[in-house]
């Protein structure tokens, strides 16, 4: 089932469509994020496990750094995806487990949710952390904003 799409500018591929798919027939959900170029090339996609329907793009879609950003929730909280455009389409997600989309990966970031885009046109990403001590029910609750430097996102200082 396409839950959503957009037309996104690559810096490299021009015109490429970016599909939000949910799949229905695994458990558990998957989603994924299909992409095909104006010319039909398809691009490698991206799978992730997602609560019913929980798959979305930003608001905007894009921000100045070209970045896509799509909102994911595997059934807790809400995480961002980013794709960041390459020459191929767009760069790894890198899971950091294939299997588990609850510890994100690095252009993956679960319980985080995005701010802005700001004055300079760029979404931010608020990521939190709990400590789980004495329990992750009384954990103490951290959060960080993180930045695009031009080729990752890193903790602002």
């Amino acid at each position: 089932m396409v839950l959503d799409h957009r037309e996104i500018k690559h810096p490299d591929l021009g015109a490429v469509r970016v599909f939000l798919v949910r799949r229905t027939d695994s458990n558990p959900l998957t989603g994924c994020i299909a992409s095909v170029t104006s010319s039909g090339h398809v691009l490698k996609s991206i799978d992730v496990e997602v609560y019913e329907n929980e798959l979305k793009f930003a608001d905007p879609a894009s921000d100045a750094t070209k970045n896509t950003f799509v909102i994911y929730n595997p059934g807790r909280y809400d995480g961002v995806l980013v794709l960041v455009p390459d020459k191929d389409g767009y760069e790894d997600i890198g899971w950091s487990d294939p299997e588990n989309h609850y510890t994100g990966g690095r252009l993956a970031y679960y319980n985080a949710r995005l701010a802005g885009p700001g004055g300079d046109g760029q979404f931010k990403i608020v990521k939190s952390e709990n400590s789980c001590n004495p329990s992750c029910a009384d954990g103490a609750i951290t959060q960080f904003i993180l930045h695009w430097n031009g080729n990752e996102y890193l903790p602002t200082e």
